[in-house]
C-alpha cells in the first residue's frame, strides 16, 4: 500500500535528517496515516499484507507498531 511505503520513507528522511520535524507536523502526519491505514483494514482487511515489510525492523518513531500488530494477528 502506498501509504506504508510513504511512511518508510518519512521515517528514513527524518532518521538521516532530510526533513526538518522541530514543530511534529511530519511524525502527526505518520499517525494520521497509520490511524487512515488502520481504517481501511476495516474495509479491506486484504490490505493488512501491505504491512509485512514492516515487520521484524524497529523505526525510530514507533508508528508502525499497531501495523505490524494486524497483520501478526490477522486471520490466514
Amino acid at each position: 500500500m502506498t501509504l506504508t511505503r510513504l511512511n518508510l520513507q518519512l521515517e528514513k528522511k527524518l532518521s538521516v535528517g532530510g526533513v526538518d520535524d522541530s514543530n511534529g507536523i511530519v511524525g502527526g502526519l505518520a499517525g494520521e496515516m497509520v490511524a487512515l491505514l488502520e481504517k481501511f483494514t476495516g474495509i479491506d482487511p486484504a490490505c493488512i499484507d501491505s504491512f509485512e515489510p514492516l515487520c521484524g525492523k524497529q523505526y525510530c518513531f514507533g508508528w508502525e507498531d499497531s501495523l505490524v500488530r494486524l497483520y501478526d494477528e490477522r486471520d490466514l
